[in-house]
């Protein structure tokens, strides 16, 4: 069965950050930036150590090696609140991925090896 629907949950969330967005920009002149919306935490203590060090070498972050997994969480979550994010665009390209079936990886197959 294709998942052509956004679940409630989903919806809900979205639509209670739009109304968030709306009642913050109306009491001022629109000139709010974008950290005074509730934005929700990333705990990167779920992630192994060998992922935070990926995404330290993937970004190119300069530390002194030998980290312990607090000190990387501390450094990699300095790092991730700064990258921005388009919302609009993120949101749309989830929507669009979910009703295209592309949150799936693409599997090619060998010509003959399987």
């Amino acid at each position: 069965a294709r998942h052509l629907y956004i679940c409630d949950f989903h919806k809900n969330l979205i639509q209670s950050v739009r109304n968030r967005r709306k009642r913050k920009g109306s009491d001022d002149d629109g000139d709010s930036p974008v950290q005074d919306i509730d934005t929700p935490e990333v705990d990167l203590y779920q992630l192994q150590v060998n992922t935070l060090r990926r995404y330290k070498r993937h970004f190119k972050l300069q530390t002194r090696p030998g980290l312990n997994k607090a000190q990387l969480v501390e450094i990699i979550g300095g790092h991730f609140r700064t990258i921005p994010v388009n919302e609009k665009d993120t949101l749309t390209y989830f929507i669009y991925s979910v009703k295209n079936d592309k949150n799936k990886p693409d599997l090619k197959m060998d010509s003959g090896v399987h």
